[in-house]
């Protein structure tokens, strides 16, 4: 694929709706290059592509855009992790017309279980997502090691630069007013998080292998990708469960990955997380 076709991902390397949005495309084969920003600077990066100002946005070259915006113009991103999941379902599908194939299983199948996969990554964004986000920072924040994943390379030395000079701690403050970032928000992000994880264990009771049935779909992925700061899962420059990881969070983590949801979650890392669809893949694994 020629350089000016090549799609690119606008992240910063902690979020855990960037990894979302790069387990789907890495699944599907689909090329992409990664434009790591620290956070801050990736809202700027984001809203120069035409995104709302938060990571994942996946910047397209003209020759992708498929589709028109209310204004009749092709759109020049995909905004945010669910609609760049459904975009690379459309992408597959096309592909797969294209090279004469069946098209590979989808994320967001057409199947009756289709509407419980929307509904579930529905609520793992509005709930999950942000609750996960609010209890890992309120044991991080204030740390060495949250501080080092946000501006680990790839991150542009300017940016590094910023937030070393003085911008670290105007983060920190902004984050910790708009997310409500204290001790007691961490407990209750982590009684939604246990909420969460208790519905989803009600579900895989019947012995279902995944979220909505038979077949791997959306609501594994991104349980999977949503949950993985709370289960201590390495991705992206998130460095998961470690030495440096403060006690009280390490106990939580232990907790949480006992969970049978939590167990489902990393049985998708484990098993899924790998596996490469399409048509020059043949299913391979990464």
């Amino acid at each position: 694929m020629a350089a000016d076709q090549v799609l690119t991902l606008i992240t910063m390397g902690i979020s855990h709706f960037v990894e979302k949005a790069r387990w789907a495309l890495q699944r599907y084969s689909i090329p992409f290059n990664e434009e790591v920003h620290a956070p801050g600077a990736h809202r700027f990066a984001c809203k120069a592509c035409g995104g709302r100002g938060s990571v994942p946005c996946l910047r397209l070259p003209a020759s992708a855009s498929n589709g028109s915006n209310s204004s009749g113009q092709h759109p020049a991103c995909v905004d945010e992790s669910t609609p760049i999941l459904r975009w690379v379902d459309q992408q597959a599908a096309q592909r797969a017309a294209a090279a004469g194939q069946p098209p590979p299983p989808q994320l967001f199948p057409a199947s009756p279980e289709g509407e419980q996969v929307s509904q579930l990554v529905q609520r793992f964004d509005k709930q999950l997502g942000p609750a996960v986000r609010v209890w890992a920072y309120s044991h991080l924040l204030f740390t060495p090691v949250i501080a080092q994943a946000m501006v680990a390379p790839p991150v542009p030395a300017h940016e590094r630069w910023l937030l070393r000079c003085g911008g670290w701690w105007v983060l920190r403050r902004l984050m910790v007013k708009g997310m409500g970032i204290t001790p007691e928000g961490g407990e209750k992000a982590l009684a939604k998080i246990r909420a969460c994880f208790d519905d989803m264990a009600a579900l895989l009771a019947d012995g279902r292998p995944f979220l909505a049935g038979s077949a791997f779909t959306a609501a594994d992925l991104t349980f999977a990708a949503l949950a993985a700061p709370a289960l201590g899962h390495a991705y992206g420059t998130a460095p998961g469960l470690g030495e440096d990881t403060p006690l009280a969070m390490a106990a939580q983590v232990a907790e949480l990955r006992a969970h049978p949801a939590g167990q489902h979650a990393l049985r998708m890392w484990a098993e899924q997380r790998g596996v490469v669809l399409g048509a020059a893949a043949g299913g391979s694994k990464l």
